[in-house]
């Protein structure tokens, strides 16, 4: 089996936080993805011998924080590359608690989401988690950090992205796409001027659905 070809499918570099009777960690993961939007539910995989995995098969909830393209190297070495058990990781790291009591990690992030797991399945190495979505904030119009990209970041063979001149760049040809099935709205009227009542043509879910492309 070619294991390069694996190479090719899409992950991301997400920070997964825990609370468990007090406690707090965090690590770092690459697998995070949306099931479903009504209701809102995502996955995620987590290494079984990670204290976060205890954590969150102990208390059946969990954050994820999308890291953007502009995160440091700094920032995910320091959730990827100790240990939870040894190191406190929020020691001198600004962070704020959800409505579930969870550590949600902001610093170079996009977006953050609160989940309850209601189904889990052995992997073996892994267990996957669904999570039903509770709380969900948006925190930069900034691209995500993929897999391949933090690869090539940490070899250096890309510039780290500044995040402010990211953001300064003038906005060209802005799609909206629809989560569920992946249509893209491409009307002659913005699709922030559409009414709430606005259903995708494809699958007919609303227009909360849809995320800028």
């Amino acid at each position: 089996m070619d294991q390069t070809a694996l190479f090719t499918l899409t992950y991301g570099i997400f920070i997964l936080g825990a609370e468990n009777n007090g406690a707090k960690n965090a690590c770092i993961i690459n697998t995070c993805g949306q099931l479903t939007a009504e209701p809102t539910r995502v996955s995620i995989t987590v290494l079984k011998s990670n204290l976060t995995h205890y954590m969150v098969d102990a208390s059946k909830k969990f954050t994820v924080s999308v890291l953007g393209k502009h995160a440091s190297l700094e920032t995910i070495a320091h959730f990827g590359f100790q240990s939870g058990r040894n190191a406190n990781k929020f020691q001198n790291m600004t962070y704020k608690t959800d409505r579930l009591g969870i550590p949600v990690i902001e610093k170079d992030s996009i977006a953050t989401f609160s989940c309850k797991v209601i189904e889990q399945i052995d992997l073996g190495s892994h267990t996957l988690f669904i999570g039903e979505v509770v709380e969900a904030t948006k925190l930069l119009d900034a691209e995500p950090m993929t897999y391949a990209y933090y690869r090539e970041l940490k070899a250096g063979k890309v510039k780290p992205v500044n995040l402010e001149e990211q953001q300064a760049l003038p906005e060209q040809n802005t799609q909206y796409e629809c989560s569920v099935c992946h249509y893209i709205y491409e009307g002659d009227i913005s699709f922030e001027q559409l009414p709430d009542t606005y259903v995708c043509p494809i699958c007919g879910q609303p227009k909360k659905v849809f995320y800028r492309a």
